[in-house]
């Protein structure tokens, strides 16, 4: 039932009360199966959903659910105490209809909607301009959404690694998100990462928005940190030709 993750212990020497946590962990949540599948590959001929610093994530079947879900499991040598304050993060976004649904959590596993879809990276070198522009003015709904709530994801500088496109664009990850960080804002990190940051990504991007003068951009967004509303989020809509 969990001898993937058991084989993924044996190969990186966890500890048998390590292993025997988080498999009583998994039964708790129902967890029936832990599936070899995903783009990660790992030692052993062992495939992933995920692997970080803190985290490995399996495709995973659950008792009385249909269909899969993504099932992330704490690493023994992680520095955080548990995974607690990631799947509360989680749950926040998701009451303003940002990241992969929590399903359930214990102190070490979170079960959650598995986004079956493609890295940022590769939607865009697939993806029409017409795609790229709805794609871009959903991931800053979704980062004004965040920011709205006071919940900071804190990674989205590394957008590629954050953000899965399937119907829509899935903000993930919610480890290192915060309801304390100041002096930052999703939107901001957003526009950064996928606009002002030198690239080919970027470059297709502002492509896509016929950009070529990003001063009233810029401008904006020092409104934005300034004054963090509705009319200011639009001010930076309406500068990357995104408001209807």
């Amino acid at each position: 039932m969990h001898e993937v993750f058991i084989k993924l212990c044996n190969s990186i020497g966890c500890s048998s009360s390590y292993i025997e946590n988080v498999t009583k962990q998994l039964r708790s949540l129902g967890v029936i199966e832990l599936i070899n599948d995903g783009p990660v590959e790992f030692i052993g001929g062992l495939k992933l959903l995920g692997k970080g610093q803190n985290s490995f994530v399996f495709k995973c079947k659950i008792s009385n659910l249909e269909g899969y879900y993504a099932c992330k499991v704490k690493r023994p040598d992680s520095p955080r105490p548990s995974l607690l304050n990631e799947a509360r993060n989680l749950k926040l976004a998701n009451e303003v209809n940002v990241g992969p649904l929590l399903i359930n959590n214990t102190n070490d596993v979170i079960i959650m909607e598995y986004i079956n879809g493609v890295p940022l990276g590769v939607y865009l070198n697939q993806a029409g301009y017409d795609s790229i522009r709805v794609m871009v003015k959903e991931l800053l709904m979704q980062g004004f959404r965040l920011d709205s709530i006071g919940l900071i994801h804190g990674e989205l500088s590394r957008i590629r690694e954050h953000v899965i496109i399937r119907d829509r664009a899935y903000i993930i990850d919610f480890e290192s998100a915060s309801m304390l960080t100041k002096s930052t804002t999703n939107v901001t990190q957003l526009v950064s990462a996928l606009i002002l940051s030198k690239g080919v990504m970027q470059a297709k991007v502002k492509k896509a928005l016929n950009l070529q003068d990003t001063g009233a951009l810029i401008k904006s967004l020092q409104l934005y940190k300034v004054r963090l509303n509705h009319d200011s989020f639009n001010l930076i809509l309406k500068s990357l030709g995104l408001l209807n």
